[in-house]
């Protein structure tokens, strides 16, 4: 669903939201590729994932399914915990008003990730 590039490390970063993952290519790939990393997994939280952004070394990622935020360093790979989760409600709650996030954009002048 959402595509972010890495200028610095040379990566892209793909919001798949078919099997509920993060794929990281090498930015120079081209035709059929398997990805360089893979974010899947229980552990990861993440369920629909509409938007990506990359940031201070992080992975932010809009997911749709459950209206949370996550934060993965950028190296991130496997069935990983998020180092940070951005939500308006304990988990297992109902969210009110956060709405789903399609896109996610980092504030360099705030240095904060905002859900669109």
């Amino acid at each position: 669903m959402g595509v972010a590039v890495d200028e610095v490390n040379n990566e892209i970063i793909v919001a798949n939201n078919g099997d509920n993952s993060i794929l990281v290519f090498p930015r120079s790939a081209s035709g059929d590729v398997p990805p360089r990393r893979v974010i899947r997994g229980a552990l990861t939280g993440v369920k629909g994932p509409m938007g990506v952004a990359i940031a201070k070394d992080e992975i932010y990622v809009a997911n749709f399914g459950d209206h949370t935020a996550l934060v993965f360093p950028r190296l991130a790979a496997g069935n990983v915990r998020p180092r940070r989760i951005i939500r308006n409600a304990p988990a297992g709650r109902e969210t009110s008003g956060f709405g789903n996030p399609y896109s996610v954009a980092y504030d360099t002048k705030e240095a904060r990730s905002c859900p669109n």
